[in-house]
């Protein structure tokens, strides 16, 4: 079982035809009518760039060089400067400055080379009413004095082409490298080292920016440094942990740093926790990046954390993932390392 719907009509042409202005006018509307169409349905109207609204002086305003789509899918390029007069406006006026599409003459008209032709314009208004599918850029509140104050231009009600985005067509790979990569940055929020079979070793003081390792301990030296885990919150549709950086201003013997991977193993329906990092950075000012070899993560189930112990004094300013949705990524990941 079949239905059929008719879409349009163009041309058809065979050996031997007698070809006549409306056949012309036919294929040439066939071919508009179809650009007009893609303009429209898959890109959406509005203002595509420039075409900016400029206080000129009290009456006067200026629309910079630009391109819009209107809301019939036509094409509208200005391409340089045009001034409109407030001039003849009723004081307190609120008018809308848009842009919009005119065509006049044809077979019926001709021009002074005697060739007929259609003009396309561009036209710019200044009115209370905005013309069917035209391009809105800007609206203009004249004071009692019928002039322009220096806050009479509002872009609140601008169109701009915003083109529509189908569900499903953007994917990771879809994306710029920039956004398919991208560094998670974090002060260093620790909790403390849950007591164990060993006395674990002192929390670390935690302000808004950086962690330190206390100078002190009910009044003695502190000798044992400091230690604290944290969580680290993915972002949806992260797929890899691809590097760890850590900084800070002041240690003083070692820092021991941990980076692990947890989560939830639905399949075997039990935790799961492996470690995917453990380096050491020696005493003195420090900024380290360390590469994730298996830091492939599901992306919803799995979690990550990072441990940092201190055997002395010690200043933890930034912890800061590098991660990706994307694993075609990988390569212009490892470029840059």
């Amino acid at each position: 079982m079949q239905k059929r719907q008719l879409l349009h009509k163009k041309p058809g042409y065979f050996h031997g035809q007698l070809l006549l202005e409306d056949d012309f006018i036919a294929e040439q509307r066939y071919h508009s009518n179809a650009r007009d169409r893609h303009a429209l349905n898959l890109h959406s109207w509005g203002v595509v760039r420039g075409l900016e609204v400029i206080r000129v002086d009290d009456t006067t305003i200026a629309i910079s060089p630009g391109f819009a789509v209107d809301g019939h899918g036509h094409e509208i390029e200005l391409r340089h400067e045009e001034k409109l007069s407030l001039a003849p406006a009723a004081a307190e006026s609120l008018m809308a400055i848009s842009l919009a599409y005119e065509e006049e003459g044809g077979a019926e008209a001709g021009d002074e080379a005697g060739q007929r032709v259609r003009h396309c314009y561009g036209v710019l208004a200044a009115s209370v009413g905005v013309a069917e599918a035209a391009v809105v850029l800007a609206s203009v509140q004249l004071n009692d004095k019928g002039q322009l104050g220096r806050d009479a231009i509002s872009f609140a009600n601008r169109r701009h082409l915003k083109t529509p985005i189908m569900p499903g067509s953007v994917s990771a790979a879809a994306l710029d490298t920039h956004l398919r990569i991208g560094w998670l940055r974090m002060p260093f929020r620790p909790m403390p080292i849950p007591p164990d079979k060993d006395e674990p070793p002192p929390p670390f003081r935690v302000g808004p920016t950086e962690a330190r390792a206390h100078r002190e301990l009910d009044g003695q030296p502190n000798l044992r440094g400091a230690a604290g885990s944290m969580a680290i919150a993915l972002p949806p549709g992260v797929t890899r942990v691809l590097r760890l950086r850590v900084a800070g201003e002041e240690n003083h013997k070692r820092l021991h740093v941990e980076l692990l991977i947890g989560g939830w193993d639905p399949a075997q329906r039990k935790h799961m926790a492996r470690e995917v990092l453990k380096a050491e950075v020696k005493q003195g000012a420090f900024d380290e990046t360390w590469s994730v070899d298996q830091g492939d993560v599901h992306p919803e189930t799995s979690t990550l954390s990072l441990e940092i112990r201190c055997e002395g004094y010690a200043r933890v300013s930034l912890v800061a993932v590098e991660v990706t949705c994307d694993p075609a990524a990988l390569p212009a990941a490892a470029l840059g390392a």
